[in-house]
């Protein structure tokens, strides 16, 4: 079987595309009338500024939902980059022998036609610019606006645009949701998340189209209202708890269900040292 091409890229409203990287992360590609935004940098085998001007000549921004390396693999391409401050580490440098093993454990390389050779090591870093709550960027008769969502990671941030009704979460809340912060804390971001329901129709991830899966959609509503209720369940002591191993963290960690929706957490982190609980 002839193996798929590296990254496919579908319009999903107007002057928005998603870009799905070898089946492991999604990017995302915004156009206004007098600028762009590209969210997130994917696992670094695209070559994304000739990508973006095939789609847009006009200037842009490059924003970065969170720090993991398979949303920050391209990042060195660009000379600076958007990035909350408590993630900025993830650059100091870019760790592209995680983003190499983390494509084979998860089977890019069988299933799309790449390699660990094709990941770009660009070893000059970008210059991080700064991710702040409220801040908006605009692009001419389109703002998308910053919502900071720690939980997955402390610097982890969502972006609203208001003009589409589309949030665009990052790894904030989806089926398998990996908490590196506190319960508490997580429990808190998805309240935020939920406090702007309004204000979106769709909801999409960093991981659209994850694993080969044929499907460029958005997130379903029940998935943030489950993640919310099993937060709740871990926090009562009423939540289906099983032992998740070593692989998430560096000590145990715990997996929490509630039907196809998970969330792995370090049972030592339900609510940190001076938090407020958020219920």
């Amino acid at each position: 079987m002839a193996k798929l091409t590296t990254y496919q890229v579908t319009e999903i409203a107007k002057d928005t595309w998603v870009i799905n990287e070898a089946g492991m992360t999604a990017m995302f590609l915004l156009k206004g009338t007098e600028r762009a935004l590209l969210i997130d940098t994917g696992v670094g085998m695209t070559d994304l500024k000739k990508l973006i001007s095939w789609l847009t000549p006009l200037p842009y921004d490059v924003v970065l939902t969170h720090g993991h390396p398979d949303h920050i693999g391209g990042a060195a391409q660009f000379e600076e980059v958007y990035i909350h401050e408590k993630d900025e580490d993830s650059l100091k440098p870019i760790n592209y022998d995680s983003i190499a093993d983390y494509l084979g454990n998860m089977g890019a390389y069988d299933v799309y036609d790449c390699s660990p050779a094709d990941i770009r090591r660009i070893q000059k870093m970008p210059k991080c610019l700064p991710l702040k709550e409220g801040m908006v960027f605009e692009l001419g008769g389109r703002s998308i606006e910053v919502i900071e969502t720690p939980g997955h990671t402390s610097g982890g941030c969502c972006f609203l645009d208001r003009k589409e009704r589309i949030l665009f979460s990052g790894d904030a809340c989806n089926g398998n949701l990996l908490c590196r912060d506190s319960i508490n804390t997580l429990l808190g971001a998805l309240d935020k998340i939920k406090s702007y329901e309004s204000e979106f129709d769709r909801n999409f991830n960093g991981h659209v189209g994850y694993a080969g899966m044929p499907f460029v959609g958005s997130m379903d509503h029940s998935i943030m209202n489950t993640a919310i209720r099993i937060c709740e369940n871990i926090l009562s002591g009423t939540a289906k708890i099983e032992d998740g191993g070593k692989n998430a963290f560096d000590g145990d960690c715990k997996v929490a269900t509630d039907g196809r929706i998970r969330i792995v957490f370090s049972p030592d982190r339900l609510i940190d040292e001076g938090e407020i609980p958020v219920r």
